[in-house]
């Protein structure tokens, strides 16, 4: 018997899923996510449970470590933060509380949906200022 019979016990393949073109998805150019535009990175270190993370710490919490969202609020805050926007000093605050406040959450200690709001709003408020950017180049 060959290799490219098939035998009388072997199972009917299962019916494929029709076919769907794939669909892009643009959270802005990665040297801007990853490098936060030439930025530099205003915090260092991890949330706890974390790995290597590099700040953004309860975005990570709500969102993982690399989605697109948190690299986008990581980048997008160190520009904020370094070109001293409007909200920079927030972001101060967040960088002397954001890892406990992100162990909390991690622990289950604050519920995420607390934070959630806030953050989605941030996400969609990056989208739009890298959008702005993108356009007066």
């Amino acid at each position: 018997m060959s290799l490219n019979k098939k035998t009388s016990d072997s199972k009917p393949s299962s019916p494929r899923k029709p076919y769907t073109s794939p669909k892009l998805v643009s959270h802005g150019h990665v040297k801007d996510i990853i490098q936060g535009g030439g930025g530099k990175k205003f915090d260092s270190g991890g949330a706890p449970g974390a790995g290597n993370s590099k700040g953004c710490w309860i975005a990570e919490a709500l969102y993982g470590v690399e989605d697109p969202r948190t690299l986008l609020l990581r980048a997008w805050l160190s520009v904020a933060y370094d070109e001293r926007r409007p909200g920079w000093q927030f972001i101060a605050l967040y960088t002397r509380f954001g890892r406990q406040t992100a162990d909390l959450i991690y622990r289950g200690y604050l519920p995420r949906a607390l934070f959630h709001p806030l953050f989605d709003a941030l996400v969609n408020k990056a989208l739009d200022d890298s959008a702005q950017t993108i356009l007066a180049r």
